[in-house]
């Protein structure tokens, strides 16, 4: 059931973080517009929740790299309406406003477009699949001020952790908790209903320090007996935070792993085979019969394949060029990217205008130098990147181009591999 036009929420898209873990992919795309089966990663929510019935979307985003290039990318909604042949969708952005943090965007986002109805909160980020009506039916019948989507998951120490007694109520809430001190595996996903009461609730003398979800209004409202309840949800959810959880969102689309009802065009135009999803401009300019094209498989338009080139389990952008014997498999390889002869991928990513030369391997499941024998973390190559012929990138390998490499090593989460005349090769720290 779609809920009606009047009884959806007004809708607030966190996208405001700089997304440094995604590095080198997140150097000059903001994270919410990385592409992921080549459709932004923002899109595939917001597209989720038009078809659900919410019109209304504030993109509760700081500074103007985020914000301007949201901006030109969605516009105001009249083709992002039109894509989905809906008439009434309205995007708005958040003005020239430094916030302290996601839950001051949202508190002054309200404010500013005097939203006076309940919100439904998401984080820009992220993949998910979840029941609008169910999850306003939930906060409506217990009258809660704020409701939380949860999740259950294995590992919890990169997220908030909730206790909850029978009836759904937050007793007790612990941002990243160390590991044995977790008070159950239930995570909150960035997903939150707000009644529009909780405004009363920031402007208070005592909760002005309220800057950040997580971190100080789930603890806030807890503990001050504030009807504040999770919702555990069953739906798909992936934050997509970094490069190894990307590629697994990326292969739990490409196989069906996300509840495709409440999305359209999540593969993309031109379904070729079962379990192929290519665009009919790339179709026509190559010989199929020379190209071997495996079971879950996304190709953009305007592709030229050489003879000899096998691709499975991989999602290719638009207007790519694949010389001959190349081998494609679990992988990413985004837009304007020319990738040489007999060149191995798998398991990693390629970002936009990069340049794979004859020979090289990048391959996520080969441990060499510097990986600790960690197989299956993902290799980066950054957009812009020109990978010299013969290369060979194994696992926790990131590439970018040399000129990035101060704002790389400038936030402390990366260590320096070396460079070459063209780029800078660093890891992530552990």
């Amino acid at each position: 059931m779609t809920r009606t036009r009047e009884a959806a929420p007004t809708v607030i898209s966190i996208v405001g973080g700089e997304g440094t873990r995604l590095y080198p992919m997140t150097l000059n795309t903001p994270k919410p517009l990385v592409p992921i089966c080549n459709y932004p990663i923002l899109q595939r929510a917001l597209e989720m929740l038009v078809m659900q019935g919410c019109r209304e979307f504030i993109f509760a985003s700081k500074g103007s790299f985020n914000t301007t290039r949201l901006r030109e990318y969605f516009k105001w909604g009249v083709g992002f309406s039109k894509r989905l042949n809906i008439d009434d969708v309205i995007f708005k952005y958040q003005p020239n406003y430094a916030d302290k943090g996601n839950a001051d965007a949202v508190r002054y986002c309200m404010g500013y477009y005097n939203v006076n109805g309940d919100v439904l909160v998401i984080s820009g980020d992220g993949i998910l699949d979840i029941d609008i009506n169910q999850l306003m039916g939930e906060h409506t019948k217990k009258g809660a001020l704020m409701t939380v989507a949860l999740k259950e998951v294995d590992d919890v120490s990169m997220y908030g952790a909730a206790d909850i007694d029978a009836d759904g109520r937050i007793n007790r809430f612990v941002e990243k908790p160390a590991p044995g001190t977790e008070p159950s595996h239930l995570v909150n996903m960035g997903i939150y209903v707000l009644s529009p009461e909780i405004c009363d609730v920031f402007d208070s003398a005592d909760a002005l320090q309220l800057s950040d979800f997580g971190r100080d209004v789930i603890p806030y409202l807890s503990d001050n007996d504030y009807k504040i309840y999770g919702y555990i949800t069953k739906g798909y959810w992936s934050d997509v935070g970094t490069p190894s959880m990307y590629l697994k969102a990326t292969q739990d689309m490409l196989h069906s792993r996300v509840a495709g009802e409440r999305y359209r065009a999540i593969y993309g135009s031109g379904k070729y085979k079962k379990n192929q999803w290519i665009s009919r401009s790339t179709i026509e300019r190559n010989d199929m019969s020379k190209i071997e094209i495996g079971d879950h498989t996304v190709i953009g338009r305007h592709c030229e394949i050489k003879n000899g080139v096998k691709i499975e389990e991989s999602s290719i952008g638009s207007s790519c060029w694949i010389g001959e014997g190349t081998v494609i498999t679990g992988s990413v390889v985004m837009d304007f990217t020319n990738i040489g002869k007999n060149v191995q991928l798998n398991n990693c990513i390629v970002g936009e205008y990069a340049v794979i030369e004859d020979n090289c391997v990048v391959d996520g499941d080969m441990p060499i130098e510097f990986s600790d024998g960690l197989k299956g973390a993902a290799p980066v190559i950054g957009g812009e990147v020109t990978l010299l012929e013969g290369s060979i990138i194994g696992s926790r390998k990131r590439v970018a181009p040399i000129h990035e490499s101060h704002r790389i090593f400038s936030t402390g989460k990366f260590v320096d591999l070396g460079y070459d005349s063209n780029n800078v090769y660093f890891i992530e720290k552990i």
